[in-house]
């Protein structure tokens, strides 16, 4: 016979619980059953006395960006949206319904200077119980022509400065081309030329120390939403094989523009940082601008002191920086690490039209505009301190040495 087991187990049988005991039991488990009954309807009261509070999505990764953008340029363009969809929608019936109700005619394209990305909204509708239909809500602003008389040309899917759709985020070496056009750049060249600043607020690269202080408008004007921008949303569903159109984009009046003056957009509320700029910054700063603008890769090189071979610069294209004591200016400037600056710079851009036409010739003008950027500037009490990089207004955070450069 085989040798028993030293792990066997000898069953017992279990007490039987009496009818009181069990009685007590099913009393307590009611009693906390009640207790948190209660506990959750106090805090549903609170949470819809508190009320719900958006959600931060500036960590949040869009899935359905690219798509949104492309069926946008289709709305506009009256085309076909050939998209990717979803069973519901037949983008057959969009595309015949504008022939159809204009007696068979073709329906126009809608002339715009602009359309730029602003944001994304998370949606689901249904239930636990149901399941949920989740979507993204992408918004898009459009700028209209000034007057229904402009011939504005539609910018063309992807062509620079109408706000196609970038990396989440892009390092600064992807960005040395040229500045952003999205929204919220403060470098970009605006599409309308910025208003001349006082005489008391230029300060040239030869001025007086003094950082020149940024302009201000009055905070009891509240500023109405322009007329010619119109906000267009498209809305996707989100699906396990990817995003895909769920309706036709629809246009609604944007009143993210309306309101007084709010918040602080440059560094001057850094008390405890904020210094002045040396002449020698200033002579650095104009001779950058000048390179950038004009696209001067050797100038650029040599103004950032980097010594490494592989590493080149690029600046802007088909730009120039006017002849005038106020095409440079200093903002502000504050102290940064390892002694560096970070100093906020207005650059004059000046653009002749296509085929080189300068103004005053056929009486046809540049185009001019300001556009502001962020530079970290290195050993400031030096003879020539170098722009160790360059970015829009408000990348401060993102500059490090060097980082504008390409690899050749």
């Amino acid at each position: 016979m085989p040798a028993e087991s030293p792990t066997r187990f000898v069953m017992v049988p279990a007490r039987r619980s009496n009818e009181p005991t069990a009685r007590k039991r099913a009393r307590r488990i009611l009693n906390v059953l009640f207790l948190a009954a209660a506990l959750s309807v106090v805090a549903v009261f609170f949470t819809l006395a508190k009320g719900t509070s958006k959600p931060d999505l500036s960590a949040v990764d869009p899935k359905g960006r690219d798509l949104a953008y492309t069926a946008a340029v289709n709305f506009l363009s009256g085309a076909y949206q050939a998209v990717p969809r979803v069973n519901t929608l037949n983008t057959d019936d969009l595309a015949k319904a504008g022939p159809s109700l204009l007696s068979g005619q073709d329906s126009a394209p809608l002339q715009y200077q602009s359309l730029s990305w602003v944001g994304f909204t998370p949606e689901h509708f249904g239930s636990a119980k149901a399941g949920f239909t989740e979507f993204e809500v992408h918004h898009f602003l459009v700028v209209l022509p000034n007057s229904s008389a402009s011939s504005s040309p539609t910018p063309a899917p992807g062509s620079p400065g109408n706000g196609a759709p970038r990396a989440k985020k892009t390092s600064p070496a992807q960005r040395a081309g040229s500045p952003a056009g999205q929204p919220g750049t403060a470098g970009a060249p605006s599409g309308t030329p910025g208003a001349a600043p006082t005489a008391g607020s230029s300060a040239a690269p030869n001025a007086s120390p003094s950082p020149s202080p940024s302009p201000t408008t009055s905070n009891d004007v509240a500023q109405a939403p322009a007329s010619n921008v119109l906000k267009l949303d498209v809305p996707l569903l989100i699906t396990p094989q990817g995003p895909r159109l769920s309706a036709a984009p629809t246009f609604s009046v944007w009143t993210g523009g309306s309101g007084a003056p709010a918040g602080v957009g440059d560094y001057t509320n850094f008390n405890g940082l904020t210094t002045d700029v040396s002449d020698q910054v200033k002579t650095q700063i104009g001779a950058w601008a000048k390179a950038y603008v004009n696209g001067d890769a050797a100038g650029l090189l040599a103004l950032t002191g980097d010594q490494n071979s592989h590493h080149h610069y690029v600046g802007l294209s088909g730009f120039t920086l006017p002849d005038s004591p106020a095409a440079v200016q200093i903002m502000s400037a504050i102290k940064a690490d390892k002694g560096q600056l970070v100093v906020r710079a207005r650059v004059l851009l000046a653009r002749s039209p296509s085929g080189g036409t300068v103004s005053g010739t056929n009486g046809t003008n540049q185009f001019v505009t300001f556009a502001d950027f962020d530079l970290l500037v290195g050993a400031p009490a030096g003879a020539q301190p170098p722009i160790l990089a360059w970015g829009p207004a408000g990348s401060a955070a993102e500059l490090e040495p060097y980082s504008n450069a390409l690899n050749s």
